[in-house]
């Protein structure tokens, strides 16, 4: 075995951060007990079923490509077993498609999972598949809820990964309409809840953001575009905890939310409004080398958008903060923040901005705007922010 395909069985392949999504689950206990939560690498939260739901509790799942999966692993760990004896999951079954989400389907797995733990199953004969239809067929007692706190597989990637779908559009979402803009890996737009505005990146299928709202309320959030573009499902997150879900549909009606007049007929620097409306803004988009300082080639998009809001406002002088994920020590994510933000700040000043308008600071892992518990909230702590210094 390659030693490239021994990593890529070390990846779990159901995590957001990694592109999967929940695509429907026919049942939910509520936004805190969600179907999305199996998917977001922590037993902190999970998923319930509504009171009294008959089985099975079907979850169907979209990786961002064909996987061969090798393994499973089913996690009732933080189950409420003291207070509801039984509630875990118990029976199940998996199956995969490499058509679509609706047909298609060939079971590869039954088992039992483990009450109130975490428990493995080897796929014996892997079927290369893009869906996965995960069927909870019982519980271990409980005689009105069932619950489900984290999955896991990992498998070898099969043939080549089709082109993303363009991220740009309107979404009917449960914050109301939303309308994107695209400009390569840049993301912009707002959508109809307390004057809502976003900026952040995409790789083409996962999205990640700065939200900003009247009161002023800023945050983060990370989702995830189904392969066909027709649906978005993601966590949002303030004051570094989480919040709730956030998905919707693509719109093709031509409905177009109030908030893009807007924004049209205001400035277009987003970069530069958050820094005027909240002193501040969330950046996403600049990428370093593995535990360096090095900033990567396709971080310059996101360089030049930073240069063309610091140059729009001559008089501001401000602070670029690095921030890290929790991994590693406190000492060691302080230095490389410290690091990080000062190839930033050289970065800025050798294209033309002077020295004395920057300064830098790392904040290493002290300052999370999401759950460092978490493959995605650590996506959202890895960050730069720019902020007027006062």
């Amino acid at each position: 075995m390659t030693v490239s395909a021994v990593a890529a069985e070390k990846v779990d392949r159901l995590d957001i951060a990694g592109g999967a999504v929940l695509i429907s689950a026919t049942t939910e206990y509520n936004q805190k007990w969600a179907g999305m939560l199996l998917l977001d690498g922590s037993t902190d939260m999970g998923w319930c079923s509504k009171k009294g739901s008959p089985y099975p509790n079907t979850f169907l799942i979209e990786l961002p490509r064909n996987i061969a999966l090798k393994s499973l692993y089913i996690d009732n760990t933080n189950a409420q077993e003291s207070s509801n004896p039984g509630i875990s999951a118990r029976r199940f079954k998996l199956s995969v498609s490499n058509s679509s989400a609706k047909e298609g389907f060939t079971p590869i797995l039954e088992g039992e999972a483990a009450k109130g733990e975490r428990k493995g199953f080897t796929i014996q004969r892997p079927v290369p598949g893009q869906w996965l239809k995960l069927e909870v067929l019982s519980n271990w007692g409980d005689p009105q809820y069932t619950e489900l706190m984290e999955l896991e597989a990992y498998g070898e990637p099969v043939g080549t990964a089709a082109s993303p779908k363009p991220v740009r559009g309107v979404y009917d979402t449960n914050y109301n309409l939303m309308w994107l803009q695209q400009s390569g890996s840049q993301i912009e737009g707002c959508y109809d809840w307390d004057n809502g505005r976003l900026n952040g990146t995409t790789d083409g299928r996962v999205i990640r953001f700065q939200w900003t709202e009247d009161g002023p309320q800023i945050g983060s959030a990370i989702m995830v575009l189904t392969s066909d573009g027709s649906y978005l499902n993601g966590l949002w997150y303030e004051n570094g905890r989480y919040q709730g879900l956030w998905y919707g549909t693509r719109v093709t009606d031509g409905r177009k939310p109030g908030c893009r007049q807007a924004l049209d007929s205001g400035t277009k620097d987003a970069i530069g409004r958050s820094l005027d409306e909240l002193g501040r803004a969330i950046i996403y988009g600049i990428y370093f080398d593995y535990d360096k300082a090095t900033i990567r080639p396709d971080s310059e998009e996101t360089l030049n958008r930073i240069l063309k809001a610091i140059k729009a406002r001559p008089d501001v002088k401000l602070v670029i903060e690095g921030h890290t994920d929790a991994h590693g020590s406190d000492a060691y994510n302080q230095t490389l923040s410290d690091k990080r933000a000062q190839s930033v700040v050289n970065w800025l000043v050798s294209h033309g901005i002077a020295k004395e308008k920057l300064r830098a600071k790392g904040f290493g892992e002290s300052r999370p705007v999401a759950d460092n518990s978490k493959p995605d909230g650590r996506a959202l702590n890895r960050r730069v922010e720019i902020a007027i210094d006062k």
